[in-house]
C-alpha cells in the first residue's frame, strides 16, 4: 500500500523540519513496516521544461524530424518521431543521464546518421498517463529551464507499506488511520475525518430507491443514495495527481472520487449508473451465475457469492468489482452511490475463487469498521458537489444497519500493566496513549475501564493484553530496559525412586554387562494363553491399538520373551533387563477429586525384569543368579541373599528350577528357568532364565540399610612391602 505525505498532512500537522526518514522510522517502530519511500521529484531528475525553436525533416528517415530545443542553458539537437511536434511548443525534455519512470535511461545517441542529445517525452514515458500518440505539450505558463517536477507541483513523498504488517488492522488501510497513529507518535492534533453541514446531506428531490439486504450475516450495513445532475467529466488536476502518486489510474471524476475516498478513509465505495435501477438487492447466488465485470471479462460466480442485483440481473460482485452493465458511461447523468460493510470471510472466499483481488476486496477481507460507510459516502458526496456544483441528492439515504455491534469494554489493573510491561510508566502516559488512539478511558485508582472504538473492536482489541500491546508499541518497544531475568534458584526436589532406578541401571549395564530394553505396557490374550495364564483379572483397554495390545500387563515376562524371539537369530548369548510398571486389578494410588466417592487408580507397581539367554540351560540360570547377587550386593553390601525353592512350581518354569529371591529375610521376587513348552509356544528356541523383582520392596530394604559409617583418614601414610 502507498501513502502520500501530502494526504497525511490533510489530517495531521506534521512539522516541516521532520524528515521523511524519521516518519518512516516512527511508523516502522510503532505501527506498520515501511518498506521504502521516495520523493516524487526524484522520478523526474534531469527532466526540464524546454522550448522547441525549430523543426526540420530528417534527411534519412521519413517519419523522423530534427528539432532544436532551448532549455535556457543551451540549445540541443533532438531527433524526434512525434507527429504533433511543432516550433514554439513547450515540452518535457529528458537530458542525458535522466532515468525515466518507465526505466528508460537517456544517453547520447545517433539515429539514422543524426546525433540526438536528449529526448522529448510523451505522457506515458513520464508515467503521467497512457498516451503515446505524441509528445506531452505543456502550457504557456511553463518556464523554460524549470524542472518538470516543479512545473507539475510534484512535491510529495510516497511511502510504501508492507501489506503483511496491516493484516489485522483494517483501520490502517486508509490515510486517516495512519494519520491517527502519527498524531499520537508526534503528539500533534488530529483533524476530523470530514466536516460537512447537515444542509448539504439533505435530499433536494425524494425519488424512491428501494434497498433489500437478504441476510445481515453477509452484509451488516448497506447505504445507498441516488445523485442526479452529474457528469463523467475529467477529474481536476489535484485529484488526478494524488491518485497517480498512489498508483491509481484516473478514469473519470465520479470513479476517481470513490477511489480517492477509499484511499483517504479506507472504506471502498462504488457508483452505479442509475439508469434502470429502481431496486437494489444484496444477496448470495443460489446457483452458478455469470457477470461481465468492469475489466470486460466474463466471470463465473460460484453459489454463495455475495452479489448486488437490480431485480432483473446481477450488476456487481459485492466488495470486489462492479458489472459492466451498470458502469459509469460518458452520457451518465444519474448515479447510485454505495457504501457497505460486507462479510470479510465471504469476500475473501469469493475473491480467491474468482482469482480476482482488488483494492476493495483487500480492504473488505480485513473486516472494516461498520460506522465507516456513513463517513465515506458523505465525504464522496462532498467532493462530487465540489467538482460538480449542479449535482443534487435525489433520494433519501437508504441506510440498512442490520447488525449494530455492541460496545466493547475492557478492564485492567494499572499495577498489572506495569508489571507486565517490565518498566515504569506513568498513568498520564497511559491515558494519553489510549485516549489519542480513540479509546474512552475511566481511571479509578488502580482500575482502568476502557471502551474500545469501533474501528479497533473488529477482531483486533478484545482482551487486556491487547491494550497492553497498544501501550507498549506506542511508548516504544525500544524503551523496554535490557535486564537479565530475576529468578530464585532452588535445589530440585530429590526424587529418591529415580535415583534408585539409575543406580540399578548403572550396576546392571556396567558390571553386569546387560542391555536395557523398553516394552509396551500392553499384552494380548493370545500371549497369556501361551504362558498358561488366565486373562480374567487383567485390566482391558477401551480402544486398543491392535489385538496384541488389548490388556494391561501384570508382569514383564511377555515383553522380555518377545525380545528373545527377535534377538535369538542374531546373538547366541545375551542378557537384558527392563524396569517398568505392572497393572493389577486392585486399588492403587488415591485419586483426589471433587466427588464424594473415594476414587483410586488401579495398582501400578514397578518391577525389575531380568533375562539371560544362551545355549546351555544350567549356565543361563547360574549366570542370572550371579547377576541378581551382583545387583543386591551393590545395593545392600551387608544383605543376606538366599534362593528358596518354590513349593508350587510356576506354569512357565521347568520342574524344580524356580525359586524365591529372599534378601534380609524378605521375599522380593522370583527367578526360574523357562520350560521348553512355554518357550517353543513363544517361538523361542534358545535356553532362557528369567527373574522378576518387586522394585518397591527392594527400595524399602535399600533405604533402611544404607546408613554409611565414615572412618577417619589414617594419620600415617601406608607402607607397602613386596614379600
Amino acid at each position: 500500500m502507498y501513502l502520500s505525505l501530502n494526504c497525511l498532512k490533510d489530517f495531521v500537522k506534521i512539522p516541516a523540519k521532520i524528515e521523511a526518514e524519521h516518519i518512516a522510522e516512527l511508523l516502522t517502530m510503532h505501527t506498520v513496516e515501511v518498506e521504502s519511500w521516495r520523493r516524487q521529484q526524484d522520478d523526474f531528475n534531469k527532466v526540464v521544461v524546454a522550448k522547441v525553436l525549430s523543426v526540420a525533416p530528417h534527411p534519412n528517415a521519413d517519419r523522423l524530424r530534427l528539432a532544436k530545443v532551448d532549455y535556457k542553458k543551451e540549445v540541443l539537437d533532438i531527433v524526434c518521431g512525434a507527429s504533433n511536434l511543432q516550433a514554439g511548443q513547450k515540452v518535457a525534455l529528458a537530458l542525458i543521464g535522466a532515468k525515466l519512470p518507465n526505466g528508460l535511461e537517456i544517453k547520447e545517441s545517433e539515429i539514422r546518421g543524426e546525433k540526438s542529445f536528449g529526448m522529448i517525452c510523451a505522457e506515458d514515458e513520464l508515467g503521467l498517463g497512457d498516451d503515446h500518440e505524441g509528445i506531452l505539450v505543456l502550457s504557456d505558463k511553463a518556464k523554460v529551464g524549470q524542472p518538470l517536477a516543479e512545473y507539475l507541483s510534484l512535491n510529495d513523498i510516497i511511502f510504501e507499506i508492507d501489506n503483511k504488517s496491516l493484516s489485522n488492522r483494517g483501520d490502517l488501510w486508509g490515510h486517516y488511520g495512519i494519520a491517527r497513529e502519527l498524531s499520537v507518535l508526534l503528539k500533534s492534533p488530529l483533524k476530523e475525518a470530514i466536516n460537512i453541514s447537515e444542509e448539504l446531506i439533505k435530499p433536494k428531490v425524494n425519488e424512491k430507491l428501494n434497498v433489500k439486504v437478504e441476510d445481515k450475516k453477509i452484509c451488516s450495513r448497506y447505504i445507498a443514495v441516488k445523485i442526479n445532475n452529474v457528469k463523467a467529466i475529467e477529474s481536476p488536476d489535484w485529484l488526478k495527481d494524488r491518485l497517480s502518486a498512489l498508483g491509481v489510474k484516473p478514469i473519470n471524476a465520479l470513479v476517481d472520487i470513490t477511489n480517492y475516498v477509499m484511499l483517504e478513509l479506507g472504506q471502498p465505495l462504488h457508483v452505479f449508473d442509475a439508469t434502470n435501477i429502481k431496486k437494489i438487492i444484496v444477496h448470495q447466488t443460489k446457483e452458478e451465475a455469470s457477470l461481465e465485470t468492469l475489466d470486460e471479462k466474463e466471470r463465473v460466480l460460484n453459489p454463495g457469492t455475495i452479489v448486488i442485483s437490480n431485480q432483473e440481473e446481477i450488476i456487481a460482485i459485492a466488495g470486489i468489482m462492479g458489472g459492466l452493465n451498470s458502469a459509469i458511461k460518458e452520457d451518465t447523468t444519474s448515479i447510485i452511490l454505495e457504501a457497505a460493510t460486507f462479510n470479510a470471510v465471504s469476500i475473501r472466499r469469493s475473491s480467491q475463487a474468482l482469482n480476482l483481488r482488488t483494492d476493495a476486496s483487500m480492504r473488505f477481507e480485513k473486516t472494516l469498521d461498520p460506522f465507516l460507510p456513513q463517513l465515506a459516502w458523505q465525504r464522496a458526496w462532498q467532493l462530487i458537489k465540489e467538482i460538480m456544483p449542479e449535482a443534487e441528492l435525489a433520494s433519501a439515504i437508504n441506510d440498512s444497519f442490520l447488525d449494530v455491534p455492541k460496545e466493547k469494554e475492557i478492564e485492567f489493573n494499572f499495577s498489572w500493566l506495569k508489571k507486565s510491561l517490565g518498566y515504569d510508566i506513568s498513568r498520564k502516559d497511559v491515558l494519553y496513549i489510549l485516549e489519542h488512539l480513540g479509546f474512552q478511558v475511566v481511571a479509578e485508582k488502580n482500575l482502568f475501564k476502557v471502551k474500545v472504538p469501533s474501528w479497533r473492536a473488529i477482531k483486533d482489541v478484545n482482551i487486556p493484553e491487547d491494550i497492553l500491546e497498544e501501550i507498549a508499541r506506542v511508548f516504544g518497544y525500544n524503551q523496554v530496559p535490557v535486564l537479565l531475568p530475576t529468578a530464585s534458584l532452588q535445589m530440585p526436589i530429590v526424587n529418591t525412586e529415580r535415583e534408585f532406578e539409575y543406580k540399578i541401571k548403572d550396576v546392571l549395564s556396567g558390571a553386569g554387562a546387560m542391555n536395557e530394553v523398553y516394552n509396551y505396557s500392553f499384552v494380548g490374550e493370545s500371549a497369556l494363553t501361551k504362558l498358561n495364564l488366565s486373562s480374567d483379572h487383567y485390566l482391558s483397554l477401551l480402544n486398543p491399538m491392535n489385538n496384541n495390545h488389548e490388556l494391561l500387563r501384570q508382569n514383564l515376562f511377555v515383553g522380555l520373551m518377545s525380545n528373545v524371539r527377535l534377538n535369538q537369530f542374531n546373538f547366541d548369548n545375551f542378557a537384558i533387563f527392563e524396569i517398568g510398571r505392572v497393572f493389577l486389578n486392585s486399588p492403587g494410588i488415591f485419586l483426589k477429586n471433587d466427588s464424594k466417592n473415594d476414587d483410586h487408580l488401579p495398582y501400578q507397581g514397578k518391577r525389575l525384569g531380568m533375562l539371560v539367554a544362551g545355549d546351555k540351560a544350567d549356565e543361563v540360570l547360574i549366570k542370572l543368579k550371579s547377576l541378581i547377587k551382583l545387583l543386591l550386593n551393590a545395593l545392600l553390601p551387608k544383605g543376606l541373599i538366599e534362593f528358596v525353592a518354590l513349593e508350587n512350581n510356576p506354569s512357565w518354569s521347568e520342574k524344580n528350577r524356580a525359586a524365591q529371591i529372599v534378601c534380609l529375610g524378605k521375599n522380593i521376587g522370583v527367578v526360574g528357568q523357562y520350560n521348553k513348552q512355554a518357550a517353543s509356544v513363544f517361538g523361542v528356541k534358545t535356553k532362557v532364565a528369567i527373574a522378576e523383582i518387586n522394585l518397591p520392596d527392594l527400595m524399602s530394604l535399600w533405604q533402611k540399610n544404607t546408613n554409611l559409617n565414615y572412618e577417619a583418614s589414617p594419620k600415617y601414610p601406608a607402607v607397602s612391602r613386596d614379600v
